[in-house]
């Protein structure tokens, strides 16, 4: 393939090679009775042929720097795989877990136990209630949550391996 690539490149090369020589031919003199014009001539096609190179270039460049910036995003897109792999938060991908209903409805179940512990919370800080038995139930729903995340991580261990065969 690399060398396919390169004949190719050749190729081209020739081929600008070839339409520069044909502009040079034009340029050798024919009895030209005026000067001044085979001089205008030669500057003109000297001009154009520093333009086409010019412009070759800058088409490789940009082929090139389209090249980088995706592979930039590709690198990007592996480094947060590997950030998130990584690291030990609790945060959840919803896209990770959307073709998984055994995780969708733990995480559901989870936000639910969430959105009870803050409306618990909400109603201490407003009212002075039994703070013995809200204690209890707190420390009831945050290992009832441990469990559940270990559930998680236990299922996305699994999922990995299933994705590996």
């Amino acid at each position: 393939m690399r060398k396919d690539e390169e004949i190719n490149n050749y190729l081209d090369k020739i081929g600008e090679l070839e339409d520069i020589i044909m502009r040079l031919e034009d340029l050798i003199p024919v009895e030209d009775v005026k000067k001044k014009s085979r001089k205008r001539k030669m500057m003109d096609s000297k001009l154009a042929i520093e333009l086409d190179e010019k412009d070759i270039k800058y088409r490789e460049l940009k082929d090139r720097m389209g090249f980088l910036r995706k592979e930039n995003s590709h690198l990007k897109q592996e480094l947060e795989k590997i950030k998130y792999a990584n690291s030990s938060s609790s945060n959840i991908r919803i896209e990770d877990l959307r073709p998984e209903p055994i995780l969708n409805d733990l995480v559901k179940e989870l936000q639910d136990i969430v959105n009870k512990q803050r409306l618990i919370i909400s109603k201490i800080k407003t009212n002075k209630v039994d703070k013995e038995d809200i204690l209890e139930k707190l420390i009831d729903k945050e290992s009832e949550i441990k469990l559940l995340k270990s559930e998680i991580s236990q299922l996305n261990k699994k999922k990995k391996e299933f994705k590996l065969f």
